[in-house]
């Protein structure tokens, strides 16, 4: 969970960062995405491993997912105000939380779902606490709903390769389908793949801090509920503000502190209450003593003593 809590409060710091990079959505999708790629893949060699044509079968769904999310979102923020990019986006948790249990046999009672409604709130007023800025169309909100269904959509895919597929094999198998799938638009739009100096490293410090986010949370999958992980998310819109704050001055409002106030004590409400808690079992279509558990806080005695980097054998 500390895992899933950095790398979302990382993504809430990329956010404010994209805002002003000066390329098009496309364009700073390819950037990150291929030097994400390519950062992932030293890492691969340097730990000695290799990735193989199986690891690659397996994140395809995840890394169209994540490409898309990285196209749609990036290219938002253009069109309409990153305060409506922001909140479509951040209804996340609200569709995992329909979908996990038919997909992953995850229980999500009351406990959870109103703890998790009032999060929403929460981040509402932490997004529109300082009123809309920037340009509002309905082209950019289109996007925005768009990359909201990638998002959720490369989480579930996650979770699902992350049963059997260690984190440093998944996360540059899943970058580099991403960078594949981003490639044909950029070329095609024509729009140039270069920028100035200052640019590329904008796109560098993108492609590293907020990216390693995603590093972070495929090696959460196998051991935290995508219901809660999920949640997490709420907190992005917090470190947005945080990070806009200390970058650029942007001043925080009486509502935005309520808004953080009341996401935390959600999350908090939704992390100590043992209803939302599972005990040790198995992922959905995997054989008994084989994956990881699905639920979250196991004990630690019943957790299976494996290398969190290496692939598991199912």
């Amino acid at each position: 969970m500390m895992a899933v809590f950095v790398a979302v409060t990382v993504w809430g710091f990329g956010n404010a960062l994209a805002k002003y990079i000066p390329l098009t959505g496309p364009t700073l999708a390819f950037h990150r995405l291929w030097l994400g790629s390519a950062m992932a893949f030293v890492l691969v060699r340097l730990s000695g491993r290799r990735v193989e044509r199986r690891a690659l079968r397996l994140a395809l769904p995840g890394g169209i997912a994540l490409g898309l999310n990285s196209m749609l979102f990036f290219s938002a923020v253009k069109y309409t105000s990153v305060t409506n990019a922001t909140l479509i986006t951040t209804l996340q948790p609200l569709l995992v939380l329909a979908t996990v249990g038919r997909t992953f046999g995850e229980k999500v009672g009351p406990r959870v779902v109103v703890p998790a409604l009032g999060a929403f709130a929460g981040a509402a007023l932490v997004v529109l606490g300082p009123g809309a800025h920037g340009r509002h169309g309905g082209a950019g909100d289109l996007l925005a709903v768009g990359a909201l269904l990638a998002w959720t959509w490369y989480f579930i895919a996650s979770k699902r390769a992350r049963v059997s597929l260690g984190t440093l094999e998944y996360q540059a198998s899943v970058q580099l389908v991403a960078a594949v799938t981003v490639t044909p638009l950029a070329l095609g739009l024509h729009q140039g793949l270069t920028g100035t100096s200052r640019s590329w490293l904008l796109v560098l410090l993108l492609a590293t801090v907020p990216g390693g986010g995603h590093f972070l949370v495929n090696y959460a999958h196998r051991h935290v509920r995508l219901s809660v992980a999920s949640l997490f998310n709420l907190v992005t819109p917090i470190a947005a503000m945080v990070s806009a704050a200390l970058m650029v001055h942007e001043p925080v409002t009486g509502l935005q502190v309520l808004g953080t106030g009341i996401v935390l004590a959600a999350l908090a409400v939704v992390l100590s209450d043992r209803s939302g808690r599972g005990s040790p079992g198995r992922e959905k279509g995997t054989a008994p003593g084989g994956g990881a558990s699905a639920e979250m806080g196991a004990e630690p005695a019943a957790v299976p003593a494996v290398d969190p980097l290496a692939p598991l054998d199912t």
